[in-house]
């Protein structure tokens, strides 16, 4: 549709009496303005330039000092690069004539047209020019596309630090974080979901990358200890320094050898690291050095939440291992008898001689018996029954798990402790069992878990 004052217009010039040459030139301006006004033809669009992921030969620290006819032509040939027009790059970096600024250009025409291999040239370049930003940047992205990780991270770190921008600084990072981070991430998983083979092999390339990456080292001497590897842990560890972590990594390896003395030696002679002491006290409790487990549990901080506890079992396990033989005897027997029994409950909570309640007890058949006085507090305070007809206690009869039952009942209640819960028949819940044959370790380590909590 014509605009009317447009319709009058071109009616108009038929009735002039002009030359048809000059009719005809006002005509196509007319059309022109038509087409303009009516939107009937679109004029083509030029395609956007191409986005580089390196940096002109011309530009960033380090790039050669050339001419202002040299610069020219550089920079056309980067116009070129950057419309994607590889073979006019190539002209250009000709005609500007010997020089690295024309080298570089000429290469980057390579990685753009993707034929050749521009790498061999970019090392020279960079060996030779090795403050230029721009060739190192370009070597960089030239690698990846090769898929040589090790040659693209160096360069990408080498221009970077040459060029320290946001731009370059983040390639670098991303590509660290591609090849380096992630794959540790994927082989820490592996690690902690118990396959450490597959964790080990997934770090490979990481540490290929940066070998003295710490949280890849550390984690590979973790891997190859999950292996049964201690040897190649150690070796692992010995491009660290000897700090915390490393020491306790240590500690692991010799326990992983079965050195146990070194292993508590490393422990404990990290006197500030609560992870370690505990696992020196896990060593000396396990050996049944109970005044190194002591000491070890005083010298932890007192906000730690096991202290308290664990600081009192080690006193009763030390306390046991101080007593007299018959005690002793006691705990090792297997069955359990009834003298024993009354040994393991006084002589781990010497607190009930001192009780009051009851009375002495007369029994006929425990006179010269080492455990006399524990036999009779026992009876005394209702632990232990005894036959109050004959007066005899029947000391080597070996216990059942009724008494056994009633007699720590009976404990809790003089010692305002929490009584254990039994495990009945069909219960799945968490509880105290108490299955034949009953030995005297048996009943003093549940004796020693009551009496520890007294207190605490």
């Amino acid at each position: 549709m014509i605009p009317s004052r447009l319709s009058g217009f071109i009616g108009g010039l038929a009735r002039t009496s002009r030359p048809v040459s000059t009719a005809i030139a006002v005509a196509a301006v007319a059309v022109g303005v038509i087409t303009s006004m009516c939107g009937c033809a679109t004029a083509p669009q030029e395609a956007p330039p191409t986005s580089l992921v390196f940096p002109s030969p011309a530009a960033g620290p380090g790039h050669p000092v050339i001419d202002r006819a040299a610069q020219r032509t550089i920079d056309a040939g980067w116009n070129d690069l950057l419309e994607s027009d590889a073979d006019a790059a190539r002209k250009s970096a000709a005609q500007a004539g010997p020089g690295p600024a024309a080298e570089l250009l000429g290469l980057q025409a390579m990685i753009v047209a993707g034929d050749g291999d521009p790498i061999p040239g970019l090392r020279r370049l960079s060996d030779a020019q090795p403050d230029y930003a721009a060739a190192w940047i370009t070597l960089s992205v030239a690698a990846e596309k090769a898929d040589d990780e090790s040659l693209a991270l160096a360069a990408a770190d080498r221009g970077a630090d040459l060029w320290p921008i946001k731009r370059w600084q983040e390639r670098a990072d991303q590509l660290h974080q591609r090849w380096v981070e992630a794959r540790i991430s994927s082989a820490q998983r592996l690690y902690e979901a118990k396959q450490p083979a597959d964790a080990l092999e997934t770090l490979a390339p990481a540490l290929a990358l940066e070998p003295d990456d710490r949280p890849a080292v550390l984690l590979k001497a973790r891997i190859l200890l999950a292996l049964n590897e201690p040897d190649r842990a150690e070796a692992a560890l010995a491009s660290l320094p000897r700090d915390d972590e490393v020491v306790l990594l240590s500690g692991n390896i010799a326990e992983a050898r079965g050195d146990l003395n070194a292993a508590l030696r490393i422990y404990a002679s990290l006197t500030d690291n609560p992870e370690a002491t505990l696992q020196a006290i896990d060593i000396a409790e396990t050996q049944g050095e109970w005044s190194t487990a002591m000491n070890l549990w005083s010298s932890l901080p007192d906000d730690t939440p096991e202290k308290a506890l664990g600081l009192s079992r080690a006193k009763l396990r030390w306390r046991l291992s101080v007593m007299p033989d018959y005690v002793a005897d006691a705990v090792r027997s297997s069955p359990l008898d009834r003298a024993g029994l009354a040994v393991i409950l006084v002589s781990l909570a010497p607190k009930l001689e001192t009780l009051p309640g009851g009375q002495v007890p007369l029994l006929s058949d425990i006179m010269d018996m080492p455990s006399q006085n524990e036999i009779l507090t026992a009876v005394r305070l209702g632990l232990i029954d005894s036959d109050q007809i004959d007066h005899s206690f029947d000391s080597n009869r070996p216990v059942t798990a009724d008494e056994v039952r009633a007699a720590i009942d009976r404990l809790s209640a003089l010692l305002t402790l929490d009584r254990p819960r039994w495990c009945i028949s069909g219960d799945d819940s968490p509880c105290t069992s108490l299955d034949p044959p009953i030995s005297g370790a048996r009943v003093a380590g549940m004796v020693i878990d009551l009496v520890a909590r007294e207190g605490t």
